[in-house]
């Protein structure tokens, strides 16, 4: 465990957005600030950002909001989808984005990014079939589950090595690793970040307890959809750790979302992975 007992708090208590954020995107997030968002400079930035801006499209046109006219442009994802959903989805990418270092042995920051990306589709994709009504959110919930591994990479390096040999010579899983080694779990780590940040309450839970939907304080249903997305998108998406996370999945989910059986479920999974392969919705 960390020498000094209090370090892992000194570091989250510490941090903000901008020792993530590059130069190049302080603009924006103080845009998506401000009390009144100017439209033309919101636009001319997201423009510049060739990465954010395919990304944005590739959401407005996926099958979640099944519009019949191909969206192409930024100007018509914003006036189609709405102010509140771009600047979700606009801040979810940036954290994402910021956040990740070069890779190595440990953490590859390329998969990492394809596994958040793959996790807040498919969350979308779940809450529109689950009747969830915040899509954006359901979104940015499932792309910023796991920003507590990210976090500890970037922050706590020597730290992050201890986890990763630990679960690769013990074969123990990540949360049980971390829990030894920093007495806190990424869960923990990136929910405390996300309520410095003043995240809304609904995902500040689905980041704490995306491994354990059962015990969501605020938004069990948005939680249990992200743990659904992050335990396809685990099988689905490159490998981003040394070893895997090893999660369990949860099964209080079946009653949470209202799902009839656990056969069921394992039919919801098995669909949603074909889909998922037929897209390849990660570009």
């Amino acid at each position: 465990m960390l020498k000094n007992k209090n370090a892992v708090e000194n570091i989250l208590t510490s941090m903000d957005y901008y020792p993530f954020i590059s130069k190049t995107n302080v603009d924006l997030i103080k845009l998506l600030n401000e009390r009144e968002i100017n439209l033309k400079k919101l636009k001319d930035i997201i423009n510049k950002n060739h990465s954010i801006s395919a990304r944005i499209l590739a959401l407005a046109n996926s099958p979640v909001y099944g519009f019949s006219k191909k969206i192409s442009t930024i100007e018509m994802a914003i006036s189609i989808l709405g102010l509140q959903t771009i600047k979700d989805l606009l801040i979810g990418f940036t954290i994402i984005d910021s956040t990740l270092k070069d890779k190595d042995r440990y953490f590859i920051a390329e998969a990492f990014n394809q596994h958040a990306y793959m996790s807040g589709y498919i969350s979308q994709l779940l809450a529109n079939d689950f009747g969830y009504p915040v899509k954006s959110e359901a979104f940015v919930a499932g792309l910023l589950h796991d920003i507590g591994i990210a976090i500890v990479h970037r922050y706590m390096e020597k730290e992050f090595k201890l986890i990763s040999e630990l679960k690769f010579y013990r074969r123990i899983n990540q949360t049980k690793a971390e829990m030894m080694i920093l007495g806190k779990t990424h869960c923990d780590i990136g929910a405390a970040v996300a309520a410095n940040w003043n995240y809304p309450e609904s995902l500040i839970d689905s980041i704490k307890y995306h491994h354990k939907p059962d015990l969501s304080e605020s938004n069990k249903k948005l939680v249990a959809i992200v743990h659904l997305a992050d335990f396809i998108a685990s099988r689905e998406a490159p490998q981003f750790l040394l070893s895997s996370e090893d999660e369990e999945l949860d099964l209080s989910i079946v009653k949470t979302l209202n799902i009839p059986d656990e056969s069921y479920l394992f039919d919801i999974i098995s669909n949603v992975s074909e889909l998922i392969k037929a897209t390849e919705i990660y570009k």
